[in-house]
């Protein structure tokens, strides 16, 4: 049973920012509940390194530059005034935020283009989304890879 909930995957990127201000406006049509979710990792060299790791440290700096960044956005507010709900997860980003779009009728992600040796190193979080959902899945373009995505065009990409 799904929810009127969207879940919008975000990073600092212009695809997390395309992302993000797409799903703010389809969750301001439906009147539904945005969920914004940013999944942080420990950079793979400090865990490697077999350092103490301040985790404290790291979630408070992830979310304060989560919380800002969204603000800068797109407001740290919505329409009606209520402050934006962000959850900051430790993870990897594919499988977090298909948990997190568990119940929900929409998983919001941005795309970039990866080729070659970035895409077999990093993968790509829009396709593991896309592949294993449960929920619709809309994958944004980044802006400089396409002409800018309105209200109107998204449309054409979701069927309602």
């Amino acid at each position: 049973m799904s929810t009127n909930t969207i879940v919008v995957g975000i990073d600092e990127t212009p695809a997390g920012a395309a992302a993000l201000s797409w799903a703010a406006r389809e969750a301001e049509l439906r009147d539904a509940e945005l969920k914004i979710v940013h999944v942080w990792q420990i950079d793979a060299a400090v865990a490697m390194a077999g350092a103490e790791v301040p985790w404290m440290a790291y979630e408070t700096d992830a979310r304060s530059n989560a919380a800002r960044w969204v603000a800068d956005t797109i407001g740290a507010e919505d329409a009606q005034g209520r402050p934006r709900r962000i959850d900051v997860v430790q993870g990897a980003p594919g499988p977090t935020l298909v948990e997190a779009s568990r119940g929900a009728s929409m998983l919001v992600v941005g795309t970039r283009v990866h080729t070659g040796i970035s895409r077999v190193l990093f993968g790509s979080v829009s396709h593991y989304c896309l592949t294993h959902a449960q929920c619709v899945v809309v994958a944004v373009p980044t802006p400089a890879t396409t002409e800018e995505i309105t209200t109107e065009s998204a449309d054409d990409l979701v069927r309602h």
